[in-house]
């Protein structure tokens, strides 16, 4: 739980969730661009609080230490004030989420949900924005999209499905939902195996009978794409 910890009480978070996009300025000024195909992970920068005391956080040190920029971690928005950052914004209730099945004809940038709630037609399954995740991958959905009629609905996401689905699996959507064993554990919601690739030194800044953990910058981890 090392950069577990440094997120629910980081200051900061910035997130890369960017295309591959190369850009050319010819010299009559036209630009042109072109977007190189990757498996667009995400990355993240932890920037953590410089306030926490060195004696109540010994263990998180040693973690972090442990694993270094080497060991998988997993961060998990839902479990910290981050919660924000994929929460779900759709109608269907957690229990009714939990239901829903991803289908195998999931593929390309999109992803078929089935076993869908008796809702109304015209509530939203998802909403541009939300995440969705199948095995050890995060999605966006990139539009709307309400329950319609019929046993499916095709959700589009922000980049091309890494899984192969060959039978149906449950969905994690935002805080819901409960993902392949990472690690050897399970967890609730949105959870993004992560490595870090920058692991900033701190220096320890005196207090009365304790000190202060004051750190060199922020804790950069990126998304493990197998």
């Amino acid at each position: 739980m090392s950069l577990q910890t440094i997120l629910s009480v980081a200051e900061s978070v910035g997130i890369n969730d960017h295309k591959f996009v190369g850009q050319m300025l010819s010299r009559n000024m036209r630009l042109s661009t072109s977007e190189i195909l990757t498996v667009q992970p995400f990355e993240f920068e932890i920037r953590p609080m410089n306030y926490l005391l060195y004696s109540q956080n010994r263990a998180v040190l040693s973690a972090l230490r442990e694993v270094d920029r080497q060991g998988e971690q997993y961060l998990n928005f839902g479990s910290t004030g981050w919660l924000n950052y994929i929460a779900y914004r759709g109608d269907m209730s957690s229990v009714q989420i939990n239901a829903t099945a991803i289908q195998t004809a999931t593929t390309g940038k999109t992803i078929v949900l089935g076993s869908l709630p008796a809702i109304s037609s015209t509530d939203y399954i998802v909403k541009t924005g939300d995440f969705i995740q199948i095995d050890r991958y995060a999605y966006i959905a990139t539009a709307d999209v309400q329950r319609g009629g019929s046993t499916t609905v095709n959700i589009p996401v922000h980049r091309t499905v890494m899984t192969t689905v060959s039978s149906p699996i449950g969905a994690v959507i935002g805080q819901y939902g409960t993902t392949t064993a990472l690690g050897g554990s399970t967890y609730t919601g949105i959870t993004f195996p992560v490595i870090m690739r920058d692991y900033p030194t701190y220096s320890l800044i005196p207090m009365t009978n304790d000190s202060f953990i004051q750190w060199t910058g922020g804790f950069r981890a990126i998304e493990v794409v197998l």
